[in-house]
């Protein structure tokens, strides 16, 4: 359905999202076929535009969302958690709702999920619950030992990436929980990942890297973080800063401006020694 916009608005007029058929859908009876092609047109229509919103919202399925991302059938978690994560795609509009359902902190439950394609998308979830301002920070402070510890189990990139954008989204707005990124490991994890992916940056005759891997996205974390006095201090004693040095010099000009915010942002707190 993804950019099927007038077809989108002819069946909302058809009256798809009407409350009572999607109770109907959604309460716990129908086939889990069905039920997973409901999640999915819930959430296609909310990546789909936020103008959308009001009709889920119209839909009341937060109950069902929260009921689903406990669900014993793994595909019902991730479609879930896909679900909430494109509710907050373009906007706040949610966010105050997925607090008071109790929402948020099954989001954080499910990154550590045992199926992988849950966590993947319960880490979306959380990145953008916390992109569009700090409302929700202090709910999703215990998703940062969470997140943490997901980068440095051995996950396929787009994992990874999900996960170090969602770190990056827990400070974009504000400092509240930067002690937490260094207490907990988040800075540490991130840096661990750099360190990982750096080999391949470091190499001028290496094949294109994506323009989206793990590497870029914990450099740019790990930038925004450097904005903080709190997350700056961490970063001098570090035994990976010699690489954020030498990544100035990789031929991907993405990860070499990063490398350079990095450093320059923290020649404010210490001296850092060309290696």
């Amino acid at each position: 359905m993804a950019g099927c916009h007038p077809l989108a608005v002819q069946l909302l007029d058809k009256g798809l999202l009407d409350k009572s058929r999607v109770r109907r859908l959604l309460n716990g009876s129908s086939p889990r076929g069905v039920t997973l092609d409901v999640l999915m047109i819930i959430s296609d229509f909310a990546r789909l535009d936020q103008a959308f919103y009001v009709h889920i919202e119209g839909a009341d399925i937060l109950d069902s969302l929260k009921y689903f991302l406990t669900h014993e059938d793994s595909n019902l978690r991730a479609k879930a958690c896909s679900a909430v994560g494109n509710m907050c795609r373009h906007s706040s509009y949610f966010y105050k709702a997925l607090a008071l359902h109790g929402i948020i902190h099954l989001l954080i439950d499910r990154c550590a999920d045992q199926d992988r394609r849950t966590q993947k998308f319960a880490c979306f979830a959380i990145g953008n619950a916390a992109y569009h301002n700090d409302l929700l920070y202090e709910e999703l402070k215990g998703s940062v030992p969470q997140l943490a510890s997901l980068l440095l189990l051995p996950e396929e990139d787009k994992a990874k990436e999900n996960t170090a954008a969602a770190l990056s989204n827990l400070v974009r707005n504000s400092d509240k929980l930067c002690e937490d990124m260094v207490s907990k490991g988040a800075m540490q994890a991130l840096m661990m990942l750099v360190r990982d992916y750096s080999a391949v940056a470091l190499n001028p005759s290496r094949p294109e890297a994506p323009n989206e891997s793990p590497l870029k996205i914990a450099l740019f974390a790990l930038a925004k973080m450097c904005a903080y006095p709190q997350c700056r201090q961490f970063l001098p004693a570090s035994e990976q800063l010699p690489i954020i040095v030498r990544l100035r010099q990789t031929p991907e000009p993405k990860i070499a401006n990063y490398a350079s915010v990095i450093l320059s942002k923290l020649r404010a707190e210490a001296p850092i020694q060309a290696t």
